[in-house]
């Protein structure tokens, strides 16, 4: 099998890591950049995403293969008639490939608005999952916490994504400078320099980060504040690992967090503000959310179904 990433890095590589795991299947990847990469010599083709797929119709038709969308980015964020030359693409996208997945109900939802119900019938939604993740005891906790020099008493958010635009981080480090907490920032991206700027000694800027358990064991909170998301594995490992979820309403936000934490309007600074001190103050709460947030991981997003279901549909391909 071929995986065909737009690009390196991001969501998609998560993604393509976790697949790795289906028994009975040999893959490698690839980007647009490296295109034609022994299309030929691979059974099955795997395309990551609306762009890279309308840029790999060829290859869907010839060969038995698989899109998934990843958050429809492109349809998302156009508007007139750029969407609706985005909404021919993925009509294109779903007549040409054997099987097309969607990684949260959220963007099938936008997927049947943009080709209608009938071509989006050759759609299935299989939702993002991951492993569960070890309980943070109190001795990984505080050793956490005293290699980054934070007070143990202190409350702790943290934001692990692009410093990009769609991530909307200064979002997430004005509200924390005003909550009066502690934002670890894990990620690298043209904001970094404003995102410093507007935290101030609230927000602890850590470049890009392979390990984030230490991070995820020193945090209460996770902060994304994203103009939309497909269905975030940080998010989800993040909750996994029992921090208190405060998202933006972005479509996939909502899906991941369900009532397990705090969804506030996207841009809305006060809105994150507020949040983040009615949780810096009160433990008892945010005890509460995060055992929901651990319980909600496990029964609905967990990554042994993601790999079931993902592994059903290549099979069902193959059989044609």
């Amino acid at each position: 099998m071929l995986h065909v990433l737009p690009h390196a890095g991001g969501g998609g590589e998560t993604y393509i890591r976790a697949l790795a795991r289906i028994e009975g299947y040999r893959a490698e990847r690839t980007t647009l950049a490296g295109l034609p990469f022994g299309l030929r010599a691979h059974a099955l083709l795997h395309v990551h995403g609306e762009v890279a797929a309308g840029l790999c119709v060829a290859g869907l038709v010839l060969r038995p293969s698989v899109v998934t969308l990843h958050g429809l980015h492109l349809l998302r964020r156009l508007a007139g008639a750029p969407r609706r030359l985005a909404a021919a693409n993925l009509r294109l996208i779903l007549r040409a490939a054997s099987r097309v997945i969607c990684v949260s109900r959220a963007e099938h939802t936008d997927l049947v608005e943009a080709v209608g119900v009938e071509l989006a019938q050759r759609a299935l939604v299989i939702l993002n999952g991951v492993e569960p993740a070890a309980a943070v005891s109190a001795a990984e906790k505080a050793e956490a916490r005293a290699k980054l020099a934070i007070p143990a008493q202190a409350t702790v958010a943290l934001f692990a994504a692009a410093l990009g635009e769609v991530k909307d981080p200064l979002t997430a480090a004005k509200a924390a400078r005003q909550a009066g907490i502690t934002l670890l920032v894990a990620g690298s991206g043209p904001l970094q320099d404003d995102v410093r700027e507007a935290g101030g000694e609230a927000v602890s800027m850590l470049g890009h980060v392979k390990d984030l358990r230490p991070l995820l064991a020193a945090a209460d909170l996770f902060v994304l504040p994203s103009k939309r998301e497909g269905l975030s594995f940080a998010l989800l490992e993040a909750m996994s690992a029992g921090l208190v979820p405060v998202v933006s309403d972005g479509p996939g936000n909502l899906e991941a967090v369900g009532d397990t934490g705090m969804v506030v309007r996207f841009g809305e600074v006060a809105g994150f503000a507020d949040a983040l001190a009615r949780l810096r103050d009160d433990q008892a709460c945010r005890t509460q959310l995060a055992a929901k947030a651990r319980t909600r991981v496990q029964k609905e997003f967990s990554l042994e179904r993601m790999l079931r279901e993902t592994k059903s549909a290549y099979d069902e391909v193959l059989r044609r």
